[in-house]
């Protein structure tokens, strides 16, 4: 197969870089890329020319490095697992892979913080934190495959977020490496510090679009001592919504509140998961979390009669094991959802709380008006939710984008967000427009210049042309 002059040029590169850090560290082989053309957001594989396993912050810097100087594009990688595209090359080049750097280089629990590498599991991580009594509470569905620098790229999110806050809530500092070789260390190690502009907060969330992470600083809590659990049943996804209304309004701050619409449950229980009984219209999983045993079991009384007032059911999931089942099942669903249907698109968005009751009947009538159906999931303690539009006639797909559209139409109309948690990437670049302004865009467009003057790293990515 002939190669083009853009690949030659990125071989050329890719060779450079091997000098410099050691030729095993490249890929160049076609079918050895192939895994790293795509990501779990389903949309179209876009093969690079080479890719690069760093294992240190001097492999990263030596790619950025060789990697400007020859205009090579430069895609970041962590595991892959992103739902918005942020890890597919779009312009080719070259993927930078960063999953063997995964070690915990430090915790300190006196200090209630660690240090690790971007490319240690989620979960490792979290296991390794709670063997110290401590906590890291970020979990988003995939922890037992994403990498943690991926998470802070994306300010992943997740059930827990309603009470704990999201990942850029824990980074205290990062170091980064630059388009161009550059290196520095923002942020800090201090529980406090507000020492020039929170270039921090800009980093989180930019989805590898202003600088590669080498170590991630995140700050650590307490292990909570006691956890409830309660599921909740109700006829149909409104009554639902509404009891979460209720519980916000109440004064208690569970750790999680998912809601499940009545298709997600069916999905579930065809799946041979079977954790919730009867064929509700809708669920609730709430849990609540404390130091204190006694105070957070009088917090789950509470908040069983509150749901009990709209709920058919209110049930205790006091066995490990049933708790389990019930996390089991609602983490599998978006590939549940995707396995029962012959299309699926899915939707990442967040509302205001007092309008999900209306956004998911919103929701379904949509549906209905274009032939597919619209089913739900999400973290409704933070108005973030799960949108799957759904179908199985091949004749409907053009139906279901065009549901997709509307479905946003009605998020913005009651002053919500097109993504919760996932990020913009690819997917969502160009609906950026539909919720942000011109100016707000050229400023960002500004920023991106800043720390990527040439505009290579992670390219065609979350700010529109």
């Amino acid at each position: 197969m002939k190669r083009s002059a853009a690949d030659e040029r990125v071989l050329g590169a890719a060779a450079e870089i091997g000098r410099r850090i050691g030729s095993g560290k490249v890929i160049d082989d076609p079918d050895l890329l192939v895994p790293y053309g795509a990501d779990e957001s389903g949309l179209p594989a876009s093969l690079p020319a080479a890719a690069i396993r760093a294992v240190d912050a001097a492999d990263v810097a030596a790619t950025l490095a060789v990697a400007a100087d020859r205009g090579v594009p430069v895609t970041p990688r962590g595991r892959g697992t992103g739902k918005s595209g942020g890890a597919i090359p779009a312009r080719g080049g070259i993927v930078l892979l960063t999953e063997r750097m995964d070690r915990i280089v430090e915790i300190d629990r006196e200090e209630r913080l660690a240090i690790v590498e971007p490319g240690i599991v989620l979960q490792t991580f979290q296991e390794a934190v709670e063997a110290e009594g401590l906590f890291y509470p970020p979990d988003p569905a995939s922890l037992d495959s994403c990498a943690l620098g991926g998470n802070v790229a994306e300010n992943a999110g997740g059930p827990r977020a309603f009470k704990y806050g999201v990942t850029r809530e824990y980074v205290l500092g990062l170091d980064v490496a630059l388009m161009g070789g550059a290196t520095t260390f923002a942020g800090r190690r201090t529980r406090k510090g507000v020492a020039g502009y929170d270039v921090v907060a800009a980093l989180v969330g930019s989805e590898g679009t202003l600088g590669v992470f080498t170590r991630v600083v995140v700050r650590l809590r307490v292990r909570p001592a006691a956890t409830q659990t309660l599921l909740a049943t109700f006829g149909d996804e409104v009554a639902a919504g509404e009891a979460v209304r209720d519980l916000l309004g109440s004064g208690l701050v569970p750790s999680v509140i998912e809601i499940l619409d009545r298709h997600c449950l069916e999905v579930i229980r065809r799946a041979g998961h079977n954790p919730i009984p009867g064929e509700p219209g809708a669920a609730l999983l709430v849990e609540l979390d404390g130091r204190r045993p006694e105070r957070v079991e009088a917090d789950a009384e509470e908040a069983g009669e509150i749901l009990g007032r709209r709920a058919t059911e209110v049930l205790v999931a006091s066995e490990p094991g049933r708790r389990r089942s019930l996390w089991a099942a609602r983490r599998e669903l978006s590939t549940l959802l995707g396995k029962a249907h012959a299309g699926k698109l899915s939707d990442d968005v967040a509302v205001p709380c007092k309008s999900i009751p209306a956004v998911l009947r919103r929701f379904a009538e949509l549906g209905r008006r274009r032939g597919v159906l619209v089913s739900c999931y999400g973290h409704a303690g933070d108005g973030n939710l799960h949108a799957n539009v759904l179908w199985d006639d091949p004749g409907l797909d053009v139906a279901g984008r065009a549901a997709l559209d509307d479905l946003l139409g009605v998020v913005l109309e009651v002053g919500g967000t097109i993504s919760g948690e996932h990020g913009i990437g690819m997917a969502k670049r160009e609906a950026l427009r539909r919720e942000q302004s011109p100016e707000l865009l050229a400023l960002q467009r500004r920023l991106k210049s800043a720390f990527d003057p040439s505009g290579l790293l992670n390219p065609g990515k979350v700010i529109p042309e």
